[in-house]
C-alpha cells in the first residue's frame, strides 16, 4: 500500500512533455524548458570541469548561448517537422530569458512566450488560438551568422546551415 509521501514523489517525477504536434496545422510545438534544463546541467559541468568560476558576464553569456544552440540544434535534427518554440516565463530566471530573446531575435523560427505550462499553452492553443507563421522575410540566415559571429559562436554555424532537417524545421 501507498502513502501519501510516495504518491506525492511520484507526481515530482512525472516527466515535462516535451512537444505536440498540430496535424491540422502541420507545426511541431516544442516545450523549450527541458531542454534548457539540459542545456544548463551541461554549463554548469563544463563551466566547473574547466575550471571557469572567474569568467566575465559577457564571456557567462557567450557560454550560456552556445549551450542553449546545441539544445535547439538538437531538437532541430529530430524531425524536418516546422517547429514553433514555446518558453514559460519566469522571473527567477531572467538571464536565460535575456538569451533566448537574443537567439530567437536573429533565428528564422517562431516562438511564444506566456507563463502558463506547457500543457495548459497546448490547450489553450489547440482550443481558443489559430496559428499563425511568423514573417520570415525579416528574419534571414545572415542576421544569424552575424549574431554567432558576433558572439564568438561560428563554429556552430555549420551545424545549423548544413542540416536540411534544421533549416526546414526552422523555416516557416
Amino acid at each position: 500500500m501507498l502513502d501519501s509521501s510516495s504518491k506525492k514523489a511520484t507526481n515530482i517525477d512525472k516527466p515535462k512533455l516535451r512537444s505536440y504536434f498540430d496535424i491540422e496545422n502541420n507545426v511541431e510545438y516544442v516545450n523549450l524548458g527541458p531542454y534548457l534544463d539540459s542545456s544548463f546541467q551541461e554549463y554548469q559541468y563544463y563551466v566547473t570541469e574547466n575550471e571557469l568560476h572567474t569568467l566575465k558576464q559577457k564571456e557567462k553569456n557567450q557560454l550560456g548561448t552556445h549551450f542553449i544552440l546545441n539544445q535547439i540544434l538538437i531538437i532541430c535534427r529530430m524531425s524536418k517537422r516546422k517547429k514553433c518554440f514555446y518558453y514559460e516565463l519566469n522571473e527567477d530566471y531572467a538571464i536565460e530569458r535575456l538569451l533566448i530573446e537574443r537567439i530567437f531575435k536573429v533565428l528564422p523560427s517562431k516562438i511564444i512566450y506566456d507563463d502558463v505550462s506547457f500543457e495548459e499553452f497546448i490547450i489553450e492553443q489547440r482550443e481558443f488560438q489559430a496559428y499563425t507563421p511568423i514573417d520570415t522575410s525579416k528574419i534571414t540566415w545572415k542576421r544569424f551568422k552575424q549574431f554567432l559571429k558576433k558572439n564568438n559562436l561560428t563554429m556552430i554555424e555549420k551545424k545549423f546551415t548544413h542540416d536540411i532537417n534544421v533549416k526546414l524545421s526552422l523555416l516557416h
